[in-house]
């Protein structure tokens, strides 16, 4: 006569890590690749022709700038976090720099990367005055960038995920 036997196998092990993986781990591997990218954005946009412009038409004579307003405002948010950057902003007081994210709500189980030049005159900068009071500053100082370097920043946040 045959006896059944049975057999259970024990996955609370593996669920248990599972979910460090998929809560803790990926999550926290994603948000520092963003930053990664993130700054790399910030950088190209500063360093990269056409770069962010450093003073703004019809600005005062020389002596009396006060160089790099718009630079100095840049800022990078991951997660709706901020991330200290390094940026440019030669004499500049960072008046403009904002440390709260003011983006739209980010769904849960979703990362997000915001880098934002908050400076008063920044979105004119960007989308219009071609002439700039220096050379290599321009129009598509930052979008230009995205759109010419996205394999590079999403392979960042790619390197930054492998397990």
């Amino acid at each position: 006569m045959l006896r059944s036997k049975t057999m259970y196998l024990d996955m609370s092990e593996v669920q248990r890590r599972m979910d460090a993986l998929n809560h803790v781990i990926l999550p926290a591997r994603i948000r520092k690749g963003l930053e990664l990218a993130g700054k790399k954005l910030i950088n190209d946009a500063l360093t990269q022709i056409p770069t962010v412009p450093i003073h703004r038409p019809g600005y005062p004579p020389m002596s009396m700038k006060q160089a790099g307003e718009l630079r100095a405002s840049g800022g990078l948010f991951v997660d709706g976090n901020s991330i200290p950057v390094l940026t440019y902003g030669e004499t500049a007081t960072g008046k403009y720099w904002t440390g709260q994210y003011g983006g739209t709500p980010i769904p849960p189980m979703s990362h997000e990367a915001c880098v934002v030049f908050n400076a008063p005159y920044a979105a004119t900068q960007h989308e219009s005055f071609p002439e700039k009071t220096q050379k290599g500053a321009g129009m598509n100082y930052l979008g230009g960038k995205l759109t010419a370097n996205a394999p590079e920043y999403i392979a960042i946040v790619v390197e930054a995920i492998k397990l």
